[in-house]
């Protein structure tokens, strides 16, 4: 949750309104759609769309609004860490995939081992057994 709040203050700085001003989310929602969602599914909602508009740092933003809650974060985490990479942020979206993995998803352990064998310096820390 750390490092999603760190990589949300410094992403969403990427996103640009065009004349040098950075946004969030709330920002770009409330210009573009007039309101902001009500819930957690209404957000993912609205990651998804930027996802598919390759809004990746906006999309950063708005999962937190989506990570904690438990019937939306297998999703939200899945979405976070594809976002992650296409953002060229390796380390924590290794991270990432780890946790989506972990959650049920099982379709993002191709994407963990093939970060994890073309970045060998990153080492995901053992869980200590019980």
């Amino acid at each position: 949750d750390r490092i999603i709040g760190l990589l949300s203050l410094n992403l969403f700085t990427m996103s640009n309104l065009g004349d040098g001003r950075s946004r969030s989310i709330r920002e770009y929602l409330q210009q573009t759609v007039g309101f902001l969602p009500k819930d957690a599914y209404g957000w993912l909602y609205s990651c998804r769309g930027l996802y598919q508009l390759k809004e990746y740092a906006l999309v950063i933003d708005g999962l937190q609004y989506c990570l904690r809650h438990e019937k939306t974060q297998k999703e939200a985490q899945h979405l976070l860490a594809f976002s992650l990479l296409h953002m060229k942020q390796i380390k924590p979206a290794i991270y990432a995939f780890h946790k989506s993995v972990k959650l049920g998803n099982e379709t993002d352990w191709q994407p963990l081992v093939e970060l994890c064998i073309d970045n060998p310096q990153i080492q995901l820390a053992q869980e200590k057994k019980k």
